[in-house]
């Protein structure tokens, strides 16, 4: 069973929007990989749920698995919302909009 993640990107920028140097790694990684399921959502047609092309970060078992993220915008919220169908991690992502992640034309 994957975990539940509930953020908010702006908690990974610095002052200036840009990502806060002072990071640790593991943060880092997962800013990153939070950014482009923002960046594929934000640049695609809204109200359709598809397959993105980030691949799942978990590794269960020290494994990687091998799914790739399924994601959605809400409509009414305009929270971001992801899934691995393998492995079951899954969140929601707020605070996304007009950060560096956000591709949305405009």
């Amino acid at each position: 069973m994957g975990d539940t993640w509930v953020t908010d990107m702006r908690h990974f920028l610095d002052d200036e929007d840009l990502v806060a140097e002072a990071l640790p790694g593991p943060a880092l990684n997962i800013a990153l990989f939070l950014g482009s399921i923002v960046a594929w959502v934000t640049s695609h047609p809204q109200g359709i749920c598809e397959w993105t092309n980030v691949p799942c970060r978990r590794s269960p078992g020290h494994k990687r698995c091998l799914g790739e993220i399924f994601a959605r915008m809400d409509d009414a919220s305009g929270t971001i919302i992801w899934e691995c169908p393998m492995c079951g991690d899954n969140g929601y992502i707020h605070g996304w909009q007009g950060t560096l992640w956000d591709r949305q034309p405009g």
